[in-house]
């Protein structure tokens, strides 16, 4: 374990994901600046973040829990992948990674639009 480093990780990615893996990276750091600069934008404007927070938390979990009955399909497991507890919470685990996608996405959405809603309104 003393060898396991970024440079091991980053290969053990490389080998799984394929070319998927930029892909995902891409993904990963454009939704990390949407998400900045919708905080940016909320705060520049004074309006607080209560409202796109709880939209991406309830569209966040919806899709988590969505994605938990999809993963024995996704993985390409068998239809009784999901027989005990612990298969559940590995189930849920690979779920939250759509699901923190879409939370992020209408986090900065939502950030967005309230943003020029109080535009508008001024």
């Amino acid at each position: 374990m003393s060898d396991f480093d970024l440079t091991t990780i980053y290969f053990i990615l490389s080998e799984s994901m394929g070319g998927w893996l930029w892909g995902f990276v891409t993904l990963a750091l454009l939704l990390l600046a949407a998400i900045v600069a919708g905080i940016m934008t909320l705060r520049m404007n004074g309006t607080t973040a209560r409202r796109p927070l709880v939209a991406a938390l309830v569209a966040g979990l919806v899709t988590t829990i969505i994605f938990t009955f999809l993963v024995p399909i996704w993985t390409l497991a068998g239809a009784g992948a999901l027989a005990a507890p612990i298969d559940v919470v590995f189930a849920a685990l690979f779920a939250l990674v759509p699901g923190g996608v879409v939370g992020s996405a209408v986090f900065a959405i939502m950030a967005f639009a309230s943003t020029r809603r109080v535009a508008a309104i001024a």
